[in-house]
This record gives C-alpha cells, sequence and structure tokens, in this order.
C-alpha cells in the first residue's frame, strides 16, 4: 500500500515518565525476585521501590491496569515498545502467566506486594501453574491486586461500556477471534500500522483516517475487502459472539462521509460480489448502518431502487432504533426482509425530482414514532407549557408537571436557557427558577456524563450552602479526576459556608477525600472554628500529612511553625522533608540546626534534599552548622596530617559557599578556604572566591 497524507496517520503517543518508571521497577523486581533466595536484602529494596512508585501513581488514580499482550503492555491507551528488554521482558512473563491484565487498587501493603512479586516470578513452565494465597491453582485473588486471564483480542475489542459478564474470563471462541483479527487488520490498514504497532481500534478514529486519505485506489480496495471479510463474518458467524464487532462496523459505517461510502462500495468487486456484500451487511450489521450501505449503493450505481421505498425503510429503521419495545423486533425483521429481497436487483433509475426528493428523505426518519390516542391528540408540549406560564405570568399544577416531565427527559438544559431569556423581573421566572435549584437536580447534573458548567454554575449560586452536600458526596465518590477538579472549582464558589460541612467529613473520609478536604478549607482564608491540623499533620497517610504541614507552615504561629517544622524534619517522607527544608530557608529554628546536621552528616537525605539542607545550614551560626559543613568539605588527612579536600561535587561547592558566608574568619575555616582558594579546578576555586583571605 502506498502512502497517504500526513492528515491520515494517528497521531503518536508518548507513555508518561511515572508510568515508564513503575513498569520498570516492576521488572526489575520481578528479575530479583527470581534470581535471589528468600531473605536477599536486594528483595526489599526492589520491592519498596515498586511500591513507592506505584503509590506516586495512585495518589489521583485510584486503579492502575496494564493490559498484556505476548510482547508489550497497554497502559492507559498506550502501548509500550516490544522491542525494550525490560517491558518486553515483563510482558512475556505476566503472559506466561496467562494473564491478560493486572490491575493495582490503592492501598496495597508489602506484605501483598510480597505474594504477588514472589509469585509472578515463578516460570510457570518449568514449575508448573502457581498456586494463589489460598492454596488453589485458580487466578490467585489479593486484597488490592488482580489478575484478568483475558486475551489481548479481547481487550482490543473492549470499549467503554461493553464490560464482560461473569463468567466469561476464558478463551475466546474461534467467530470472537476471527472477529478480533478482522477488525484488528482493518484498523492496521486504515490508519496504516505496521504488525508491530497496536493500533487506535476506536470506530470514529478509523473511520477519520479513512475520511481524511487522499483517494487512492489501491487504499480503498483493501479497505473494501476487509469491509467484505466482516460482512460475511457477521452474517455467517454466531450473533453474539460477534455483537462488539457488530457495534464497532456499524459506527464506522455511520462516521464515514456519504462521498467515500459510495466509492468503497463502488469498488466492492462485481454486481454478483457487491450484491453479496448488501445481503451480508443487511443481516449482520445494525439497522441503520444497513439501510447507510444499501442508500450508498444505490447512489454509486445509477440503477436505483424506488426512493419512496428508501423511505419506508427508514421509517422501519426508526422503529426497529427507537421504537416501542413491543415492535423493534418485527420492524428489524421485516426491514431486514425487504432489504435481503430488494438489493437482489433494482433496475428502474429513480424518477423523483431532486429537491422534492430531498424534502422527503428529511421527513422520513424525523416521523412520529408512536400512534396518537384520541385523548392526546390536543395535548400541549411541557416546553411549551413553560413557556406559556412565563409569559401570562401563571404558574400551577400544569407547570409543575410539565417542569417535571422536561426534568425526567433530560431537558434541564432546555429549561434553562428559557429562564435565561426570561425577564429577570419575571416572577413566574424566578418560581421555576426556585424550582430547579434543588439538590436532587444538583445531583442529578452532576451524574450525567458531560454537565454543562453554566448550568452548574446555575445551580450552586442559587442553593448557596445547600449545594455543598451533593458537591462533596460527588468529590468524594467520583474516580474522575475531570469531574473532582470541576467540584472543587464549585465548592470554592461557596465561600466560609463550605467550612463546617468540610470539617465534619473530614475524620471519617479516606486520604485521598481528606486531602482535597484540605485544600477546600486552605482555600477559605479563615478556618472554620475549633478547627485543627494536629491529627493530620501526622496522619499515616504521607500524602495528607504533607497538605496539613504546608497549612500549618503558611498560617501558624511562630511557636506553632517552629514545632512543625522540626517534627517534620523527622518524617520518613521526603516531600514533607522538603516542605519542612524550605521553610527552614526562609527562618530556621534553633532547635532544627543539630537535627538538619545529623541527617547531612550521616547522608540520609536524598541529594537534592542534602544541598537544600547545606543551604539551611548555611544561614546559621550554631556550630553544629560549622561541623558539620566541615566534614562536608573535607575528607581523610594528607601527608603532612592536615584534612584533604573532598572531591568536587555540588555537595562540596555549596558548604564552601556557607562557609565563606558564615565563617570566614574561623581559623579551621580558613585552612580549609586556603586550600580551596589554590586548588587546580576553577570550580571550586570560584565557589571561595568572595573570601577576602583568598587574595
Amino acid at each position: 500500500m502506498s502512502t497517504t497524507a500526513d492528515s491520515a496517520r494517528p497521531t503518536s503517543t508518548v507513555l508518561s515518565r511515572d508510568l515508564s518508571d513503575f513498569v520498570i521497577e516492576l521488572s526489575i523486581a520481578l528479575h530479583k525476585h527470581a534470581m535471589y533466595p528468600d531473605g536477599h536484602p536486594s528483595l526489599e529494596t526492589s520491592r519498596e521501590r515498586v511500591l513507592r512508585r506505584l503509590d506516586s501513581l495512585l495518589a489521583e488514580r485510584h486503579t492502575l491496569s496494564l493490559g498484556v499482550a505476548r510482547d508489550q503492555l497497554i497502559i492507559e491507551g498506550v502501548a509500550t515498545d516490544p522491542r525494550h528488554p525490560l517491558l518486553h521482558g515483563l510482558a512475556r512473563q505476566l503472559h506466561a502467566h496467562d494473564a491478560g491484565a493486572v490491575k493495582f487498587l490503592a492501598g496495597i501493603a508489602d506484605g501483598e506486594m510480597d505474594q504477588v512479586l514472589r509469585m509472578l516470578a515463578r516460570d510457570p513452565l518449568r514449575e508448573g501453574r502457581a498456586a494463589s494465597p489460598n492454596g488453589t491453582h485458580e487466578t490467585p485473588v489479593w486484597p488490592h491486586v488482580r489478575l484478568f486471564p483475558l486475551s489481548y483480542d479481547q481487550l482490543e475489542l473492549l470499549a467503554d461500556g461493553e464490560e464482560r459478564g461473569e463468567g466469561d474470563g476464558g478463551p475466546t471462541s474461534g467467530t470472537r477471534q476471527r472477529a478480533s483479527q478482522l477488525w484488528l487488520d482493518l484498523a492496521r490498514a486504515a490508519l496504516q500500522t505496521d504488525e508491530s504497532t497496536a493500533p487506535a481500534t476506536d470506530p470514529e478514529l478509523v473511520a477519520e483516517a479513512i475520511n481524511a486519505h487522499e483517494r487512492e485506489q489501491a487504499y480503498d480496495q483493501v479497505i473494501i475487502g476487509y469491509l467484505l471479510k466482516i460482512a460475511n463474518e457477521l452474517a455467517s458467524g454466531d450473533r453474539a459472539e460477534a455483537a462488539v464487532l457488530r457495534r464497532r462496523v456499524s459506527r464506522l459505517i455511520s462516521a464515514l462521509q456519504p462521498e467515500q461510502l459510495r466509492r468503497l462500495v463502488s469498488l466492492g468487486g462485481d454486481t454478483a460480489q457487491r450484491r453479496r456484500f448488501l445481503m451480508d451487511a443487511s443481516e449482520g450489521l445494525a439497522v441503520d448502518a444497513a439501510l447507510t450501505l444499501v442508500r450508498s449503493a444505490a447512489d454509486a450505481s445509477e440503477r436505483v431502487i424506488s426512493t419512496s421505498l428508501l423511505r419506508l425503510f427508514a421509517k422501519l429503521a426508526a422503529h426497529a432504533e427507537r421504537g416501542d419495545s413491543s415492535v423493534r423486533a418485527e420492524a428489524e425483521r421485516a426491514l431486514r426482509e425487504q432489504m435481503q429481497q430488494l438489493v437482489s436487483g433494482w433496475v428502474l433509475p429513480d424518477p423523483t425530482p431532486g429537491a422534492y426528493a430531498v424534502v422527503l428523505d428529511r421527513m422520513a426518519p424525523d416521523a412520529s414514532l408512536f400512534v396518537s390516542t384520541v385523548e392526546s391528540t390536543h395535548a400541549c408540549e411541557p416546553l411549551r407549557v413553560v413557556q406559556l406560564s412565563i409569559e401570562v405570568g401563571v404558574i400551577g399544577r400544569d407547570t409543575n408537571d410539565a417542569i417535571d416531565a422536561m426534568v425526567k427527559a433530560g431537558q434541564m438544559g432546555t429549561l434553562f436557557s428559557v429562564l435565561a431569556q426570561a425577564d429577570p423581573d419575571n416572577e413566574t421566572a424566578k418560581e421555576i427558577g426556585e424550582r430547579l435549584a434543588t439538590q436532587e437536580h444538583l445531583r442529578r447534573l452532576l451524574e450525567s456524563p458531560a454537565p454543562d458548567a453554566e448550568q452548574l454554575d446555575w445551580v450552586v449560586r442559587r442553593l448557596g450552602a445547600r449545594a455543598a452536600d451533593p458537591l462533596l458526596d460527588v468529590l468524594g465518590a467520583s474516580t474522575s479526576r475531570a469531574t473532582r477538579r470541576k467540584v472543587l472549582g464549585l465548592l470554592a464558589q461557596l465561600g466560609p459556608a463550605l467550612g463546617p460541612a468540610a470539617v465534619a467529613r473530614l475524620p471519617r473520609a479516606p486520604w485521598y477525600f481528606q486531602r482535597n478536604l484540605l485544600i477546600l478549607i486552605d482555600r477559605l482564608g479563615a478556618w472554620p472554628a475549633g478547627f485543627s491540623l494536629s491529627p493530620y499533620a501526622t496522619h499515616a497517610d504521607a500524602r495528607v500529612r504533607r497538605e496539613a504541614v504546608r497549612m500549618l507552615l503558611r498560617t501558624a504561629s511562630a511557636s506553632q511553625r517552629d514545632a512543625a517544622v522540626l517534627t517534620a524534619l523527622g518524617d520518613p517522607d521526603e516531600q514533607v522533608v522538603r516542605v519542612a527544608l524550605g521553610a527552614a530557608a526562609e527562618a530556621c529554628p534553633p532547635a532544627a540546626i543539630p537535627r538538619i546536621a545529623r541527617r547531612v552528616t550521616e547522608r540520609e537525605l536524598e541529594a537534592d534534599l542534602d544541598l537544600l539542607a547545606i543551604k539551611v545550614l548555611a544561614t546559621s551560626n550554631d556550630p553544629a552548622a560549622l561541623e558539620c559543613l566541615l566534614s562536608c568539605v573535607t575528607t581523610g588527612r594528607g601527608w603532612f596530617g592536615g584534612r584533604r579536600l573532598a572531591p568536587r561535587s555540588p555537595r562540596l561547592l555549596a558548604a564552601l559557599a556557607g562557609l565563606v558566608a558564615r565563617w570566614p574568619a574561623d581559623l579551621r575555616v580558613v585552612s580549609v578556604l586556603a586550600r580551596a582558594g589554590r586548588h587546580p579546578d576553577p570550580t571550586v576555586r570560584n565557589a571561595v572566591a568572595n573570601w577576602g583571605g583568598s587574595q
């Protein structure tokens, strides 16, 4: 196949650094657990690194899933490089355990991770299938780690909302395997990716690539070839097994541009082959997609079927898709039978004038899908009732019933538009607005797939403090980062009225909700009466402690601030220590200097934290700070008994700068600085250039 325009190519996606680091650490840990015996110190170190990376990722996600192919992983829609040795080996190891996916949940502990790594590090071919923690040979079950025995093809074909039922975790059947492979081959052909690349499988993306492709017969022939195979598979295979493929292909056809679809159909072989294609499509595809194909074939062939019959098909399709449940099955069966009979051969040209045909075509699918009874013939639409009520300034039971009907039908947006257009002084419009501004309606808006921001703001402004409970419920339960961000913005609008509700939920909330609540309370400016950060500054979860320490250091009194710095300096979490050192750099409590000096001397801190601690010591005149800085710049003893300068490093340069700034006249410091001033490395000499004694 020849190349296409760049616009038809999918955008490459790169795995984020955090995710990449995690899977690499996981691969290294599995290798070590396979190499070393129990109790080896390397096992604990590797396990701690995996847990640290995983905790960081689960801080916002709550769950993390890894899809497993034979030679690569699929993480958040991104496929890893199958040529990467570590990730390739990790995928092969997981695949050897018949794992199609691995899911991590927040809260995994060291012991549980140890069990997971030990089990996955075993060689199933050499040692047999590993037993689960309960002693059986079923799929292992842990509280916070799940293994799913799914195949790669099934993962590719499962779209949002297409969850597999219970008991459907075994190997795919022949029909489903063929369907999966056909769809993947079609996606690769449309997007022009090779077999080593995991293609995007969203039907709209595949259709977009086909629509954007520069017209080229070879490319179109390949696409229609796969469509012919898929139509045949759908018509001849098991309908239940190929349900996912049927939905995807139907969405693909609906998303293709009419001109492109006509061109593809026109390339579908000779008359007999094209007819066979339409027969298979009318039997296997969704009715609206099959009807679209029939229309395209009629337009492409210059020998069209009657447009009146096509309009009849449109009405039957509307009833089959959206009609009453009692007639859907019959309408679908009748439509498929009629299409199969009529596509077997049409010979008459279309006698309907073009403009008139367009009008009739638009009317056909928009016709009413129900038969009105005598009682409902003169019923007024709910929207018209609301509009009339606002116009005449009268509200009654019919108006309230109309409002309830529109809300139930998902037409709250229409109601908001009507109220926005009404006179601001209209009392009826105000009363209708009060009826809409309820906690129930706010929850309904928040639960919708794509809530309108203006509608949410409108309801929240009118509810005021009453909006706090519904918004906090969503904030604590939602797994969507975008939803939580939007809810945090709405809660911030409530101002001080939010404080009591947020404080009341803090003690019993999970850690991630506690952290968000602390962020909200901090934004209030003035904390609610009686609120104390002490329980959260010593919380078991480091992420809660970080937020509480930040709040304390920003707002506490001098004595409370000093106590918070001292406590945070001894915290096992590096980020909490970083916050404490940042505060100490601005104003360091004297009692903190010995503690910081000890951690620097014993090299307990990471490199960047170590430099920050040295800079803090350089601001103090405490003798402990002097001793620590001297230990940072000297090492061992030289030929004549004096201590040698340490090798050049950021640590050495920072300590020298601190000595020049605070202790330039100390005899021991003078000796060290003099040697630094004569150092052969210009960088070291520059570090003491401001020392008067270096001249």
